[in-house]
């Protein structure tokens, strides 16, 4: 009698666990992240990098950002993605300028590409999967961040 309640109660104990282990989500499915985007109420398309690797386009605030995926077995199984906007300024940012953005901000980084434009990058590791909500938060700070910078170029 004594053991059956030691595992009634160990199960009992256990099954928030299994029920929250289901809720994680990873890289590995684009479709998923997608979905995800879109369950936010924002667009979501599945597309291919220049090395075959899955691509998110996606927009906010009036600009197109990608979602790209890596750390990629053969274009799949990926451990990593990164956000990424670009912006074309008529004379460029300059690097004092960008410094002192990432000066400011922790979640994003900043650079100039060759043509002197803002790159505005963050990186998410989902290596082991993270719960929706964590998603869900990441992906509104990525917004936030999105929507402060074009506020700091006054774009």
């Amino acid at each position: 009698m004594f053991g059956k309640s030691v595992i009634a109660a160990m199960a009992i104990t256990l099954a928030p666990l299994g029920a929250h282990a289901q809720a994680l989500v990873d890289a590995s499915d684009p479709e998923v992240l997608a979905a995800l985007i879109q369950d936010l109420g924002y667009k979501a398309s599945i597309d291919v990098d220049s090395v075959g690797d899955p691509l998110i386009r996606s927009s906010a605030h009036g600009y197109k950002f990608n979602v790209f995926f890596y750390d990629c077995v053969e274009n799949t199984e990926c451990k990593a993605i990164q956000f990424k906007v670009g912006f074309d300024m008529e004379d460029g940012i300059s690097l004092t300028r960008i410094q002192n953005f990432n000066q400011l901000k922790r979640w994003v980084n900043v650079y100039a590409n060759e043509e002197s434009n803002p790159q505005v990058e963050m990186d998410y590791n989902l290596r082991g999967g993270v719960s929706v909500e964590n998603f869900n938060d990441t992906f509104d700070w990525w917004l936030v961040m999105m929507e402060e910078f074009i506020e700091y170029i006054d774009f």
